[in-house]
Formats: structure tokens, C-alpha cells, sequence
């Protein structure tokens, strides 16, 4: 089973950030979290923090495990591991998707994402809705 790291990065006015894959290959051109593939020797969180770095030019800071999921796709199961991360420098870099976007829970759902990432959505969807109540 593969094993795959991604960041959920908030910024100051609680907006998420994600990322559309590039056309071509698995998931073409729907949006993710960024992150991915365990590296061998690897923690996950440092997964996630080479990864972002690797495909946005990102430094980030892991703050904690938000959630681990596993997924099924019809050529292989993946193992995922979300962190909630804070980014800590400003200036990003596409350097492997086509477009990065910063949205709102409440906009999120405007976005088609991977479908291993459709459980997480729905989860800060819901608890974005409850902190407004």
C-alpha cells in the first residue's frame, strides 16, 4: 500500500490552500492538498514538509495529525495522512500543478478534488459550519 503525506495549510483569514494537478495522468486537472508519496526512511510529516517545499517552494510547520484515511483506487490503495500546517514563508512557486488557489470552506466545494479527498472536504465543510454557528 502506498503511503501519501498532505498539508492542509490555513492562511490569516482562515482561507485553505490547494492545488490542481496538471493535465494528463492520475486525477487530471482536479485539486489535492499539496503533498505526497512516503519516501523511504521517511516520517510522514517530514513527507508532508519535503513535499510542499518540493512542489511550491513552501516552508511549513506541522501542527498537528488532522486525519488518516484510506482510499481504494482501481490500480492501488493509498494510505493518507493530513496535517494541519501553518506556512511559514510567502512567496510560492507552481513548480509541478497548473493553478494554486486559496479558498474558504464555504467555497471549497466549487473546487472537483480528488477523490480520495472528498472525505476530508466534507469534514472542513462541517466543522467550518460549526465554528460560524
Amino acid at each position: 500500500m502506498k503511503q501519501v503525506a498532505a498539508a492542509i495549510i490555513y492562511n490569516n483569514k482562515n482561507e485553505i490552500l490547494i492545488c490542481q494537478r496538471q493535465a494528463g495522468g492520475s486525477c487530471s486537472e482536479l485539486w489535492e492538498f499539496p503533498g505526497g508519496k512516503l519516501e523511504a526512511g521517511e516520517s510522514l510529516e517530514a513527507c508532508a514538509v519535503r513535499e510542499c517545499k518540493e512542489e511550491l517552494n513552501a516552508d511549513i510547520k506541522i501542527l498537528e495529525l488532522y486525519e488518516e484515511s484510506t482510499y481504494v483506487y482501481p490500480e492501488n490503495e493509498i494510505h493518507f495522512a493530513f496535517y494541519k500546517a501553518m506556512l511559514m514563508n510567502d512567496e510560492l512557486h507552481m513548480n509541478v500543478h497548473q493553478r494554486i488557489a486559496w479558498v474558504s470552506p464555504s467555497q471549497i466545494d466549487e473546487y472537483p478534488f480528488c477523490p480520495a479527498d472528498i472525505e476530508m472536504i466534507q469534514r472542513i465543510k462541517k466543522e467550518a459550519e460549526q465554528f460560524i454557528k
